[in-house]
């Protein structure tokens, strides 16, 4: 004979949570299993794929990570870590103006691409203004800062004019890249360069 719960012990035990409250996955690991499954089935991947994955019902998932705006947000603070890190590590070294500025862009390009489903998925998800807004500010502080030591861009504005410029530049330019592979990275961080360092050097010669 099957025996029901009691009343008070159903009230305890809400939908998706196991008796005795205890804990299925970490917000960490449920954020892991959100980046596999991105990985394994591309920016469309599921809710519902993603609690499978953890082991974990829906309403555990959204209890833990949010809804999924939230879950963008969480997985966007990833992407701008591991992108803010190539691009520092890609300045390392004694280089000129130009080829500093050529391979940070192959450094964000080279981030992107080892993630390029996560980027997809956290670029074409839902936002909220604010939120973008902060991360958009996250992206633009190493542009801001290598600006700021150019001449000609030395006030505040500009360096910052500068930086979101040229984020909405890489933004459409790598998505459209990373959805079609019309060309390789270096290819591309080469036509970005090209594209943009003549007004940034114009910008420098300010007087």
């Amino acid at each position: 004979m099957v025996r029901l719960p009691d009343t008070a012990e159903a009230v305890r035990r809400r939908p998706g949570r196991p008796k005795g409250d205890r804990v299925l996955a970490t917000r960490e690991q449920l954020l892991h299993a959100a980046e596999r499954m991105i990985s394994e089935h591309g920016p469309g991947a599921t809710m519902e794929q993603i609690a499978a994955a953890a082991t974990v019902t829906k309403p555990i998932l959204y209890r833990t990570v949010g809804d999924r705006a939230a879950l963008v947000n969480a997985l966007s603070e990833a992407m701008i870590d591991r992108i803010a890190a190539a691009i520092g590590n890609a300045l390392t070294g004694h280089i000129q103006p130009r080829e500093q500025f050529e391979s940070a862009i192959r450094g964000y390009l080279g981030a992107i691409d080892a993630d390029r489903n996560l980027f997809l998925f956290v670029n074409t998800g839902r936002q909220e203004t604010n939120e973008l807004r902060r991360l958009v500010d996250r992206s633009a502080t190493l542009m801001i800062e290598l600006f700021s030591a150019a001449p000609g861009l030395q006030t505040p504005t500009t360096a910052r004019t500068w930086a979101y410029s040229i984020l909405g530049a890489f933004q459409v330019v790598t998505v459209m890249w990373l959805e079609s592979d019309y060309s390789d990275r270096n290819t591309v961080a080469a036509d970005l360069t090209a594209l943009l360092w003549p007004g940034i050097e114009l910008a420098g010669r300010a007087d």
